[in-house]
């Protein structure tokens, strides 16, 4: 008789997962929770070095009132998130914070979709719609307009959450191991670079856009794009915001001192270089939406701001690339912007595919994530 496999039998004993960003940190944690064995290789000196990096980042779902599968996995990335979040880094005010999270009603565009989002029905635990008056005793600052409430919105550090995950004693750690080959073998994968060489049974490239530098990613659409963050000094009055702020941008309530906001959108640009005129356009857009927190801020001097400047990937239509390339290769890559919520699902989605396991979702929804799409646009296209 036919042995049949358990769903959740691990086939995979090894896996490399490459690049130790939030996409990396978050498929490794995946696969040490189902007893894979990991090396995580960076090729900085330190985990979050890339776009994961910022001070603080937030959890942050646009959602629509269509079903398209990206809206689908936006949703099912929402839940996933918090529920990670919940495991690994619990709500302490430092380092993880569930304050809520407003998105205003800021322009006629915004107003649409959010009016067509609130004519639907949803759970109080994932949002609900609120007027300018009850978004104003929400944030603790007036607000000109209402919009939706993300109860359980908020920010997280990061890096502190990079580390949370990786935090595990299956996950083995290498820094400063950029990698310049991938070969399939007869027993796996082989992954080389200066000085170094690792076999595994899979391989998960996470690495953003340093993936193009790798053969079997040299044809991937992924896109550069720049964003830059400000860091503002608190005032008595802005240390009143209890709430992260959303409309063009997102200002987070005050921590040590400092409040974030954010953040610009530069397509095809990679310089890191912090830019006054950046700065400016932050402040700008705080302006236009938030003009409580400018009034409560005072006057801002943009010599004296800090911030930093980080380059996301991203692919044509915002969907993430995320599961099998070939045979034991895999990826989670072109988060975009919304790396916070989507790298843990993807993480879990390759985990169960590397497991033997079925990923949960809807197969539109996994087709739609496949970097197989790849190649099925570019037969169309011929």
């Amino acid at each position: 008789m036919q042995k049949i496999q358990r769903p959740d039998a691990v086939s995979t004993r090894t896996a490399i997962v490459i690049g130790g960003g939030l996409a990396g940190c978050a498929t490794a944690y995946a696969l040490a929770k189902r007893g894979v064995s990991v090396t995580l290789l960076e090729r900085a000196t330190a985990l979050a070095s890339g776009a994961s990096g910022n001070s603080r980042g937030i959890i942050y779902a646009r959602f629509s009132a269509g079903s398209t599968p990206l809206q689908q996995f936006l949703l099912a990335a929402y839940d996933h998130t918090l529920a990670l979040l919940d495991a690994v880094l619990p709500v302490d005010g430092v380092h993880r914070a569930e304050c809520g999270l407003l998105q205003l009603a800021a322009t006629t565009a915004e107003a649409r979709r959010i009016a067509e989002l609130s004519a639907t029905t949803w759970s109080a635990r994932v949002l609900q719609s609120v007027s300018a008056k009850q978004a104003s005793a929400l944030a603790g600052l007036p607000m000109t307009v209402g919009g939706v409430w993300f109860p359980r919105g908020g920010w997280v550090v990061p890096p502190v959450v990079c580390a949370a995950l990786v935090a595990h004693p299956l996950i083995e750690k290498r820094f400063n191991a950029e990698v310049a080959t991938l070969k399939k073998t007869t027993s796996g994968w082989r992954v080389a670079g200066e000085n170094f060489t690792y076999q595994a049974d899979a391989v998960v490239v996470c690495c953003a856009l340093q993936a193009k530098r790798l053969r079997q990613f040299s044809g991937f659409p992924l896109q550069a794009v720049r964003g830059q963050i400000s860091q503002l000094a608190a005032t008595p009055d802005s240390a009143q915001l209890r709430a992260v702020v959303c409309a063009e941008g997102y200002c987070t309530p005050a921590l040590a001192g400092h409040h974030v906001i954010g953040a610009t959108t530069q397509f095809d640009e990679e310089s890191l270089e912090l830019r006054a005129a950046d700065h400016q356009e932050n402040i700008t857009q705080l302006a236009a939406h938030f003009p409580a927190m400018t009034q409560a801020l005072g006057e801002i001097d943009i010599s004296k701001i800090s911030g930093r400047a980080g380059v996301r990937c991203s692919t044509p239509g915002s969907m993430p690339l995320v599961g099998v390339v070939e045979a034991g290769l895999f990826c989670s890559l072109a988060h975009g912007t919304r790396g916070l919520l989507t790298t843990g699902l993807a993480g879990d989605i390759i985990a169960a595919q590397i497991s033997g396991q079925l990923p949960w979702l809807p197969a539109s929804v996994l087709g739609a994530l496949s970097p197989k799409r790849l190649r099925l646009n570019a037969s169309d296209k011929e």
